[in-house]
């Protein structure tokens, strides 16, 4: 039994090794392919460098405003200060905020948890053509009492941020850009549920919504995604740019996060994360031990870049 034990590990730590990609050619793949939206090595280092700021100050490990800290993103204050601090990193890169307020009551929710109170953030990365056309990208900033919050969902705003600010270097956007931070996805996803009211008493003309929750994990290093239902078209367009660097981008029927709520109000949504499905994925999740240090951010870095590709992508479409 020792022996088949013994030969059941050398398997699979050869089969993990085989699917681990050098770090470095890797990088260097992804980065030279970059360039061909003029998105080079200086601009992606200070991108990787403001996700590390921005994660560091969401989580506590430095300063979120002059010398306050916050530990979690759960109170009022907490969010407020989040909020505060999200706006002005959007600001720094000529966008403007807005804040939306809601108050609603969800039937998931108990009597304690309603009314649902809370405040979405977005900001509109505009075409450059006119469309009226948007695809809508969004993460949720909270956490839950205990944690943190750098895996979830620190990971998912910094890659909202890198997308919106390599986006904002584009010549030519065929379709607007919005990006949203929702706020309490941890309390009955009541932030995307706003949103989505929102988007619909407005009548946006939405192509997508795409929803990042928990990207800064891969243990395996094989750079893999998940992708939380998607529906045919989004699914064809993420494998296909999967292949260009091979990886997988997995499909599963995940509904734990905000892509759920925008869905069910009737748009072409899509959850993007790290393997969660298929156990590669952050083992602190809703845990105190979910901090600053767990991430890799060359995942995340690959990873928002990625979803930038496939939202430019997006963009030449009708």
């Amino acid at each position: 039994m020792r022996f088949l034990s013994l030969l059941m590990l050398l398997v699979f730590t050869q089969a993990c090794a085989q699917n681990t990609k050098d770090p470095v050619p890797f990088e260097a793949l992804w980065k030279k392919d970059a360039s061909q939206y003029g998105l080079d090595k200086d601009f992606l280092d200070r991108s990787e460098q403001g996700q590390r700021a921005l994660i560091s100050a969401l989580t506590g490990a430095s300063p979120i405003q002059d010398s306050k800290s916050i530990q979690r993103r759960w109170t009022t204050e907490e969010r407020a200060l989040s909020r505060q601090y999200l706006s002005k990193e959007l600001e720094k890169m000529g966008l403007n905020t807005i804040e939306l307020p809601y108050e609603m009551n969800l039937p998931q929710l108990n009597k304690q948890q309603n009314p649902a109170k809370g405040t979405n953030l977005y900001a509109v990365v505009e075409s450059t053509n006119g469309s009226n056309e948007y695809i809508v990208l969004g993460a949720h900033y909270d956490t839950v009492e205990e944690a943190p919050g750098a895996s979830d969902n620190a990971s998912g705003c910094a890659l909202v941020y890198a997308v919106a600010k390599a986006m904002m270097q584009q010549k030519q956007r065929s379709k607007n850009l919005m990006i949203v931070f929702f706020d309490k996805e941890e309390i009955g996803h009541a932030g995307a549920t706003a949103f989505a009211q929102f988007l619909l008493e407005q009548q946006y003309n939405i192509h997508s919504v795409h929803t990042a929750d928990q990207v800064g994990w891969d243990q395996d290093g094989d750079r893999n995604i998940e992708l939380e239902l998607p529906g045919p078209e989004l699914k064809a367009v993420y494998r296909k740019h999967a292949k260009t660097f091979d990886i997988k981008a997995y499909r599963t029927n995940e509904t734990g996060s905000d892509h759920k709520e925008l869905r069910a109000a009737g748009f072409n949504a899509v959850g993007i994360t790290e393997e969660y499905r298929r156990g590669d994925t952050s083992p602190y999740h809703h845990d105190p031990e979910d901090k600053f240090e767990t991430i890799n951010f060359d995942y995340l870095s690959f990873v928002s870049y990625f979803v930038f590709k496939v939202l430019v992508g997006l963009m030449e479409t009708n």
